[in-house]
């Protein structure tokens, strides 16, 4: 050809794809050389960078021709003996009436002089080079029949810890939860960084994956040795020649199941993730699966892997850590052991793979607990107050249960309340502080009741709204059939709207059509019942996902007993006005919800309220001993006016600011405590919670 014809190749696929095409551009110039100016349009444009085939061009100059690509040979892979970079070459040959052929089985990624010589993020991070393999333990949302379990590749860097430094790499917005004695890198490389680290590593493990391409496609540290390791676990959705590179181990089980005994089944998810995409759709299922996973990726066990890394240094391809190099490897490790990565919020790409990691992760009862106890959450003037009465109404009834109070920081609650509360058998909590030793993700006001239930000390706990009632001594529960039978006692809500269908569908649970939990009170045996306490805890940890889909934390603890077919029990009775019933239809619990007692304003009398005379003595008692500061400061000065029914003079004390307790909580909300994250496990709850 003697005229150079200008054509822009455009393509919106993943990476992988596009380090796949980058082969294609560079074998267009080796088959035509000189007769080519191009350009590309890609969702990566740092994998072109430092390219010499490319120069800029105007897509709306009269001599440019914009083609869109992408490789319709997939459809043929289980046919034709073809490789995916076969693929984009083949589609430019369709388009452009060329002849391409195929000159390298690699893509070709460009490294600057001053990228060559730039040190790792891992040196970074130690200042010293020391070989370390790149691990991707998860993968893209939205295809999850490619994703191994995360447990066996936990054992993979278990087993050569010490003598393999494992580097865990993963993008935000995608599933990668968090390996032991990996450093964590996760959400902290762009695309040119992880370029620069595939560089530098001595060895690749990950699934089918744009890591894999990369680690045929960027250049080693040594020319000596030009192929980089790597080991894919790939299972049985790709064809094994579509995929693998001649120098990579590439795990298949192509043939050895009937799904895929004609090659690759190419379906997308193993179950459905309830987020509505196509992959959802039954044509995109796995049709043969061994719990969570594929069975042709349940096949590959974590000791098959091993053996494939370990050819690589037993054939001297690789070498271990040196003695010297396990100390800085070490401190390595622990300069990453904090990673912002665990506290992103879910998505629903993310969430029902998450759920299915935290319930296998889920912890062991850890003893430790003893006797009864009830816990309530109230903190702030509002909701102490409404627990003074709670307390006073189940102390007149005879209760002699001991009682915490829990609150959210110093704010909320100050020593001249406890000191109040005190002669009443109370002990109150602060959860800031307990967070200290017990990180949580999110820790605000719904959220506290699983928590608090969680880490209280006792064994057997009566959960009690602040605004509840009793109207007899409830500690009878924990001796009813019921509880003993299954250690969980929950009551149904007024509310008649079942939870939205989407919310069951993110638990791979199929929508029940039964009453929906009222949580203003439950009764919980923690050592039958932790796991599901703990999956509900987990939720609310994550209820900026969570709480989009359901009403608040009582839904939580419905999912999560459904979800791990845990027994509970509900009386058949359902609420009259908040009105709650033992199980012999007998009234038993009062819930103010929607009429808090007020210690501002007068309380309105609601008909058929018992012990209403005696609650308004208990609150004209907490009026005579209490000024409602907090710390020193009252509430806002427009309050104070209606404070008082007449019955006592106002409290003469200088007004300061002071956030409402809803206020609090609601920045609490926004401002997560980053601080009391920063030990948070990923996706699961700690398995060395001791109360």
């Amino acid at each position: 050809m003697s005229k150079r014809h200008k054509v822009i190749v455009q393509s919106s696929y993943a990476l992988g794809d596009t380090v796949l095409m980058t082969a294609a551009i560079r074998d267009l110039h080796r088959c035509y050389p000189k007769a080519f100016v191009t350009d590309v349009r890609t969702p990566h444009p740092d994998l072109w960078l430092h390219n010499p085939r490319l120069r800029r061009l105007d897509p709306g100059a009269s001599d440019v021709r914009m083609i869109e690509i992408g490789y319709p040979l997939i459809n043929f892979s289980n046919q034709i003996p073809y490789h995916a970079i076969h693929g984009y070459i083949d589609a430019i040959n369709e388009q452009l009436g060329l002849e391409i052929r195929g000159t390298e089985f690699k893509g070709e990624i460009h490294l600057s002089e001053a990228e060559r010589s730039a040190p790792s993020q891992v040196a970074e991070l130690i200042g010293e080079e020391i070989p370390f393999w790149l691990i991707c333990a998860g993968g893209k949302s939205d295809i999850t029949i490619k994703w191994w379990d995360i447990d066996r590749y936990q054992a993979v860097v278990d087993h050569f810890a010490g003598r393999i430094q494992f580097v865990q790499v993963g993008a935000t917005k995608h599933f990668h939860p968090r390996l032991r004695g990996a450093v964590d890198l996760r959400g902290k490389t762009s695309v040119r960084q992880l370029v620069n680290l595939v560089h530098h590593a001595q060895g690749v493990l990950c699934g089918v994956t744009g890591l894999m391409h990369l680690a045929a496609a960027v250049p080693t540290k040594s020319k000596d040795s030009p192929l980089r390791p790597c080991v894919v676990v790939a299972g049985g959705r790709e064809p094994a020649h579509w995929e693998a590179y001649s120098h990579h181990q590439f795990i298949h089980t192509i043939g050895s199941l009937s799904c895929c005994a004609h090659g690759g089944c190419w379906k997308s998810r193993v179950v459905p993730l309830g987020d509505g995409a196509d992959g959802d759709k039954s044509h995109a299922l796995c049709t043969n699966r061994a719990g969570e996973l594929p069975r042709c990726m349940n096949m590959i066990s974590a000791g098959e892997v091993i053996r494939r890394v370990e050819s690589y240094f037993e054939g001297g391809a690789s070498r271990y850590l040196s003695r010297r190099q396990k100390a800085p490897a070490a401190t390595a490790v622990a300069c990453t052991r904090f990673n912002a990565f665990d506290h992103s919020p879910l998505h629903a790409g993310t969430a029902r793979a998450c759920l299915e990691v935290v319930i296998r992760r889920l912890p062991q009862y850890p003893g430790g607990f003893r006797g009864r106890g009830i816990v309530i959450c109230a903190g702030g003037v509002k909701y102490f107050t409404n627990a003074w009465v709670c307390i006073q109404m189940l102390r007149r009834l005879g209760c002699r249960l001991p009682i915490q109070i829990w609150h959210l920081g110093p704010e909320e609650l100050d020593d001249p309340m406890r000191r109040l509360i005190a002669p009443l058998g109370v002990e109150c909590v602060d959860a800031f502080a307990i967070r200290k030793k017990h990180p949580c993700r999110l820790l605000n006001g719904w959220e506290l009741k699983p928590y608090s239930m969680v880490h209280s000390p006792f064994r057997e706990v009566l959960l009690l709204d602040a605004d509840n009632v009793p109207v007899r001594d409830p500690e009878f529960l924990f001796n009813t059939p019921q509880f003993r039978q299954t250690g969980a006692l929950f009551w149904p809500d007024i509310d008649t709207s079942r939870m939205p269908a989407r919310a069951w569908r993110f638990c791979g649970l199929d929508e029940l059509d039964e009453p929906a939990f009222e949580s203003g009170q439950i009764v919980i045996d923690k050592q039958r019942c932790w796991r599901p306490l703990r999956l509900s805890l987990w939720f609310n940890e994550y209820s900026d996902f969570w709480y989009q889909h359901m009403h608040g934390d009582k839904e939580t603890f419905h999912l999560a007993w459904r979800k791990l077919a845990a027994p509970f029990s509900m009386p058949d009775h359902r609420p009259i006005g908040m009105r709650q019933h033992d199980f012999e239809g007998r009234l038993l619990f009062l819930h103010r919800n929607t009429d808090k007692w007020s210690p501002h304003l007068d309380n309105r009398s609601i008909p058929g309220f018992r012990f209403e005379k005696e609650c308004r003595k208990f609150l004209r008692q907490l009026r005579r001993n209490w000024d409602m500061s907090i710390n020193g400061a009252l509430p806002p000065r427009e309050l104070q006016t209606s404070m008082f029914d007449g019955t006592l003079p106002p409290v003469q004390r200088q007004s300061q600011p002071i956030r409402s307790n809803q206020n609090a909580r609601n920045q609490s909300r926004r401002n997560v405590d980053t601080g009391a994250q920063k030990n948070r496990m990923p996706f699961a709850s700690r398995s060395n919670d001791t109360p």
